[in-house]
C-alpha cells in the first residue's frame, strides 16, 4: 500500500471557517482517498499549536473526523506562525529555521517513507524542509498552487488593500501592504491557551489573567506607536521580504517534482515570477457541488425583473465595496430593472446606510446575513445572474463554480481564474473598472439571450472524483 501525507497549515476539519476554500478543498480530497484500498493517508498541520511548557518543537497525532482512516498530526511549537500574515514580523525564519527539517524528517523515518507529500500550502513551514527531498529522493513532493504565498507574504498580492500588484521584487512595498506589526510572542501565548481548550485542560486563573495583561500591554503600544514599524526594522524587514520571493522560488524550482496551479492564470503569475514552467501543470480543484452541475441555465430570464446576486464576504479586495458603488452610478432607467441578492454579512453603519439608499434606486434588495453551503439553494432560487467582482487575482473563486454548478451565469472580473469557467467575453469585464462592469451587466437588460452564451462556452465542472483521478497521473507518474 502507497503512503501519502497531505500537509495544511490549518486541520483540514477545523470549525471555525479558516482556511478558507483551501481547507474545503484538502477536506474533500482526503475524503476521497482514504475510500481507495491502494492508499494509506497521512495529515500533517503546522503554525498553530503551541504549548510554553515545552521548548522544543515536536510532533504529536490529532484526533480527525475520519477517525482512523486518516492518521493525523500536527506540529507543535513550530519556529513559523501560521497563517501568512502572523509570520510577518520574522518572514527571516522562512529560509533560516532549520529545526523544522530536522523534526519532520525524524516523522518521516518513524512512518516510514512517504510515496507522495502534497503540500496544499507552505506556510507554517521552512523553506529546509523541502531539502528532505534529497534524503528522501522516491518521495513525489507536489504542490497545489492555490493562493500566492511564495510570492507575496500577504498571500494575495493585493497592494495597500486598493489594488492588484504586480511589483516584481518584493520588498519595501510588502511593508506598506501590512503596516501594523505583529507581536509573536502575544501571538504564541494566545495560540497556547487554544491549545489546553482543545484538549479540555482546566487553564489556570493566573495564565488567563496573564492574557488580558498581554492584550492590554501591547494594546496600549501599539497605540503609542500607532501600530507603525520603525524605520530600522522596516530595513531589515524590506531585505527580508525581498529574500523571501527570492529563496522560494529557488525552492521550489529546486525541490518540487510537480507544481499543481488552480487555473491558468495562476500559473502565468508563478512563471512571471520565476517558476520553471516545465514544472507547472494546471490542475482544476474538484469539488463536491460539481456532481449536482447543471450544465444550462436554472433560471431563464422572462424580461421582468433581473436578478443578480453577490455572495461572500463585505472586504474591498472581493470587490463587494466595488458593486455597491458601480450600481449607485447605474444609470436609473436600468437600475429600476435589478431585483438585487446579497448573501454576506454587513457589520458597517455607513454601508448599511448605502444599501438602504440604494433600495430607493434598485426595484428590491434581499439580504441574507451570511450563509453556508446548505443555504445555497434558497439563496440561489431564481437567480439569473451571479456577480464575482473580485480585485485581485483571485486563483479560482469558490463561489463562482458554486453558483456556475447551480445554473447560474457568473460576471466576473478579468483578474484570477474565474474567468476560464467560460470562454464567453460577455461574462468577463476589466477589474475595477466600473464603467466595463455597467456595460457588460446592461447588455444582458437588453439582449437576455445573450445569457445562454455562458453555457455555450463553458466546460464542464470537475467532480472530486474526476479529480482524484488526474492526482492519481502525478502522484504515481
Amino acid at each position: 500500500m502507497k503512503k501519502i501525507l497531505i500537509y495544511n497549515w490549518i486541520p483540514f476539519d477545523e470549525t471555525e471557517g479558516k482556511g478558507g476554500g483551501v481547507s474545503v478543498y484538502t477536506k474533500n480530497l482526503i475524503r476521497h482517498l482514504v475510500k481507495r484500498s491502494d492508499w494509506e493517508v497521512y495529515f500533517l498541520s503546522s503554525g498553530r499549536a503551541y504549548d510554553i511548557r515545552k521548548r522544543k518543537t515536536f510532533i504529536e497525532p490529532t484526533e480527525n473526523i475520519f477517525g482512523e482512516e486518516c492518521k493525523s498530526y500536527q506540529i507543535v511549537n513550530s519556529p513559523v506562525l501560521s497563517s501568512a500574515h502572523l509570520s510577518f514580523s520574522s518572514p527571516w525564519l522562512c529560509y533560516e529555521d532549520t529545526v523544522l527539517k530536522e523534526v519532520i524528517k525524524k516523522f518521516f523515518r518513524e512512518i516510514g517513507d512517504f510515496d507522495v507529500v502534497h503540500f496544499q500550502n507552505l506556510e507554517g513551514l521552512s523553506l529546509k524542509v523541502l531539502e528532505l527531498k534529497e534524503e528522501f529522493p522516491k518521495t513525489k513532493f507536489i504542490y497545489s498552487l492555490h493562493n500566492y504565498y511564495p510570492f507575496c507574504p500577504q498571500v494575495m498580492l493585493w497592494k495597500e488593500n486598493l489594488e492588484n500588484c504586480q511589483e516584481k521584487t518584493g520588498g519595501e512595498c510588502c511593508i506598506s501592504c501590512m503596516p501594523k506589526d505583529v507581536h509573536r510572542r502575544k501571538v504564541i501565548f494566545n495560540q497556547w491557551i487554544n491549545y489546553q481548550k482543545k484538549r479540555e485542560e482546566k487553564i489556570r486563573p493566573v495564565w488567563s489573567g496573564l492574557q488580558n495583561v498581554m492584550e492590554s500591554v501591547y494594546g496600549i503600544y501599539d497605540k503609542l506607536t500607532g501600530g507603525k514599524i520603525c524605520v530600522r526594522r522596516k530595513i531589515k524587514l524590506s531585505r527580508a521580504f525581498q529574500r523571501f520571493r527570492k529563496e522560494m522560488v529557488f525552492y521550489l524550482n529546486k525541490y518540487m517534482d510537480d507544481i499543481l496551479a488552480v487555473s491558468h492564470r495562476t500559473a502565468e503569475i508563478a512563471t512571471f515570477y520565476g517558476v520553471e514552467k516545465e514544472k507547472v501543470r494546471i490542475s482544476y480543484i474538484g469539488s463536491e457541488v460539481a456532481e449536482i452541475q447543471k450544465g444550462n441555465e436554472a433560471y431563464p430570464y422572462d424580461g421582468g425583473l433581473f436578478h443578480i446576486c453577490y455572495l461572500g464576504y463585505m472586504r474591498r479586495v472581493k470587490g463587494f465595496h466595488f458593486l455597491i458603488e458601480a450600481l449607485e452610478k447605474m444609470p436609473s432607467h436600468l437600475a429600476v430593472k435589478l431585483k438585487l441578492t446579497l448573501a454576506v454579512q454587513i457589520r458597517e453603519d455607513e454601508m448599511k446606510k448605502r444599501i438602504t439608499d440604494l433600495k430607493k434606486k434598485l426595484t428590491e434588495i434581499v439580504i441574507y446575513d451570511g450563509y453556508n453551503h446548505d443555504d445555497l439553494p434558497e439563496i440561489l432560487k431564481e437567480v439569473q445572474l451571479g456577480i464575482v467582482p473580485h480585485l485581485w487575482e483571485d486563483n479560482l473563486p469558490q463561489v463562482a463554480i458554486e453558483m456556475k454548478a447551480y445554473g447560474i451565469p457568473v460576471l466576473v472580473s478579468d483578474l484570477g481564474g474565474a474567468r476560464e469557467l467560460t470562454l464567453s467575453n460577455d461574462f468577463c469585464f476589466v477589474g475595477g473598472d466600473i464603467d466595463d462592469f455597467l456595460k457588460k451587466l446592461s447588455v444582458f437588460l437588453r439582449y437576455p439571450e445573450k445569457l445562454n452564451n455562458y453555457w455555450k462556452n463553458a466546460s464542464k465542472l470537475p467532480t472530486m472524483g474526476e479529480h482524484i483521478e488526474e492526482l492519481m497521473s502525478y502522484y504515481e507518474e
